[in-house]
């Protein structure tokens, strides 16, 4: 089994059966009730042949928090529990409110298991031009397209190779996925991470405290984002960022992102395409590069 599921057998009770797909790429483990267990790869969708019952799924969770309380509560409130090697569970019940506020998740019908990985080197190329070209970098593509490795990498490359110093907004805890303080992928020496912490408080915080050359933050969504991000730019700080989308015409198309491109931000634009290539463009330029 490839490296970045070790840290899985702990947790899974099937672990076995997953031994048996070595050729595989696993990139979803997806747990309902009643249906059979499904792997997503890069070759598409397959089942394993273990029907799924809700003590199955009770004992990966219990295997999760460790059968602590505080650590089921946390993952209830947040939805998600951040696993060792950065992997991410995911949960879907049903949902509790209590004075207008989600506060637990019972009855538990899935567990969706996202499979990490660093793929060092993806980013290599954005930050060598980065280092020789200076400007803030946004990567873009749609989902599952790989825009959180690449802008990873570009981190951890901007700080091995070239000692930049890089305040990081791992406000969904995808991008270092700390744990008790530790981080479950390195981001280089140079890199600080702010965990679980919103992109407009980050940015103030940071720069006031962490003087950081690089800012890097994941997936622009808000139009406050922007404002925050316009704000900090002020001061001189250069941003690393992802967006989901097509390319710089659904920059243009996106009331949020189309303040971000008129702001000027942004000065190259790193798109994944269909075959994971990645296409560079100025967007101080009317063509692309």
């Amino acid at each position: 089994m490839a490296e970045p599921m070790k840290h899985l057998f702990a947790v899974l009770p099937f672990k076995e059966q997953l031994l048996m797909e070595e050729d595989l790429s696993i990139e979803e483990i997806r747990l309902t009730k009643g249906k059979r267990i499904r792997l997503l790869t890069k070759r598409g969708e397959r089942e394993l042949p273990t029907y799924v019952h809700g003590d199955l799924i009770q004992e990966i969770i219990d295997r999760c928090t460790g059968r602590s309380t505080y650590g089921m509560m946390e993952m209830m409130k947040n939805g998600f529990l951040i696993l060792p090697g950065g992997h991410r569970l995911g949960i879907c019940g049903t949902g509790v409110y209590k004075d207008g506020k989600l506060r637990t998740i019972r009855d538990i019908s899935s567990i969706n298991i996202r499979v990490a990985r660093a793929v060092k080197g993806f980013g290599g190329p954005i930050a060598d031009y980065l280092w020789q070209n200076p400007g803030s970098a946004l990567c873009m593509g749609p989902p599952g397209r790989g825009k959180t490795t690449l802008l990873r990498d570009v981190i951890f490359q901007l700080s091995t190779q070239y000692h930049q110093r890089i305040s990081v907004i791992d406000e969904r805890m995808e991008l270092a996925a700390t744990i008790d303080g530790y981080p479950q992928f390195d981001l280089g020496p140079t890199t600080d991470i702010l965990s679980s912490v919103g992109k407009q408080d980050g940015i103030n915080m940071l720069i006031r405290t962490m003087g950081p050359t690089w800012i890097a933050l994941d997936e622009i969504t808000q139009i406050e984002d922007v404002d925050a991000m316009i704000r900090g730019s002020y001061c001189g700080v250069k941003y690393l960022a992802t967006a989901h989308g097509e390319g710089r015409k659904d920059l243009s198309a996106r009331p949020v992102y189309q303040k971000l491109l008129e702001s000027k931000v942004f000065k190259y634009l790193f798109y994944i395409d269909s075959a994971r290539n990645i296409k560079k463009e100025d967007l101080t330029l009317c063509s692309e590069s």
